[in-house]
């Protein structure tokens, strides 16, 4: 894989960073440790992580396409 600019490599940390919080949230809320309710609010939570990282691509492709 070729050099990324330096904001460009930011962002793609970033958006694994994110994708890798997402994961863990998602097997959080599926353990049996928590009430229903906070396994809920995790499950949402990282629903809005996946968009995130949607749109962190979507912003990436971008860069890449007008770099």
């Amino acid at each position: 894989m070729a050099d990324l600019p330096p904001t460009e490599e930011q962002l793609r940390r970033l958006k694994n960073t994110v994708m890798g919080a997402g994961h863990r949230l998602s097997q959080i809320a599926r353990s049996r440790e928590l009430h229903p309710g906070e396994a809920t609010e995790l499950a949402a939570i990282t629903r809005e992580l996946e968009d995130a990282v949607g749109r962190l691509e979507r912003l990436l492709a971008t860069l890449r396409r007008n770099g």
